[in-house]
């Protein structure tokens, strides 16, 4: 999912990690009755991430107005089973939920709830064992949840590439397409560089870290985090919150780019072969609500709410994540 640039390396970030499970597996040859053929096994492996975040309360402002503290409850879910379908190509199919849950001063012009729920479908390839190419669409609603029509449908496109200059490092690239976000195409560089067997330099947006492994199971981090996404508020919006007319500038039904950027530490224990839990915190020192028009357009608008930077918040998250 999104706020143009939070999501956008989201699938080139894991193609490093999916390349052994790029690899050719055993169907085995053995079968009970030697007059019957098998059937070919397809390999199929799964992954999931379940995260929650809290982010406390910042003074957010309207150009130089002043409109109260806003918190967010943010929350993300995401499932995806991939069948291996041939030597080098992975299809992907699965499902991404996020929530976030604001809480506002009295008549602020924003809205409780940005959430979406989306369908995953794409494919890992491998067209040559240096370059490794993820592409996806995530079709499904994106908007406050209110009367839900089909103006809250979006379908982001995020393609993702990995060269493998070396074993220890790694050139990323990242491109998402969503025609609804006030940057509806945007691409973004990033690599991942192990420096020696306890430090790792994971330059990747949308959370680049550097990390040290303490151990075989612990690894520390410090770095930074965009949150976000691209949403649809519902017709009455605008109405609901005085702001009716073009000089007040009319919110009803439009599009609403949300982003909170985050900086923190924190630590991933891996406490079994399969599964990570992740604990971190810092601060949050800027958060922007752009209110934008339904169109495609490379542009900025005069209805941003956001905190000044340095007038920000703390945040503690939490996350949870498995592959099998």
């Amino acid at each position: 999912m999104k706020s143009s640039f939070a999501p956008v390396l989201l699938a080139a970030a894991f193609c490093a990690l999916m390349a052994n499970g790029l690899q050719a597996s055993d169907d085995g040859k053995d079968s009970l009755a030697p007059s019957v053929t098998p059937s070919p096994k397809i390999p199929i492996s799964q992954e999931f991430t379940l995260e929650s975040s809290y982010t406390g309360k910042s003074i957010t402002k309207q150009g130089s107005a002043e409109i109260g503290g806003v918190d967010n409850i943010n929350s993300h879910f995401n499932y995806v089973i991939s069948p291996q379908i041939r030597d080098g190509v992975l299809l992907r199919f699965g499902v991404d939920s996020e929530r976030n849950s604001f809480g506002l001063p009295p008549n602020a012009a924003l809205p409780n709830t940005l959430q979406s729920i989306n369908a995953i479908i794409g494919a890992d390839v491998t067209p040559s064992d240096k370059i490794l190419i993820r592409a996806e669409l995530h079709p499904g609603i994106f908007s406050d949840f209110v009367n839900v029509t089909g103006n809250d449908f979006d379908m982001p496109v995020q393609i993702g590439g990995t060269y493998l200059w070396s074993k220890d490092f790694q050139i990323i690239v990242g491109m998402q397409i969503d025609l609804k976000s006030s940057y509806p195409i945007i691409a973004v560089p990033g690599f991942r560089w192990q420096i020696d067997n306890k430090w790792v330099l994971s330059a990747i947006p949308p959370k680049p870290q550097l990390q040290y492994q303490l151990n075989n199971s612990l690894t520390l981090y410090t770095g930074a985090e965009v949150l976000g996404g691209t949403y649809r508020v519902n017709n009455g919006f605008g109405s609901n919150h005085g702001h009716i007319t073009p000089a007040a500038n009319n919110l009803n039904g439009q599009i609403v780019d949300f982003t909170e950027i985050r900086i923190g530490a924190g630590f991933t224990w891996k406490f079994t072969p399969n599964m990570s839990l992740d604990i971190s915190g810092g601060y949050m020192p800027y958060r922007e609500f752009d209110f934008h028009e339904d169109h495609i357009g490379f542009d900025h608008h005069d209805t941003i709410f956001h905190n000044n930077i340095g007038d920000g918040a703390p945040y503690a998250a939490i996350g949870l994540s498995g592959s099998f």
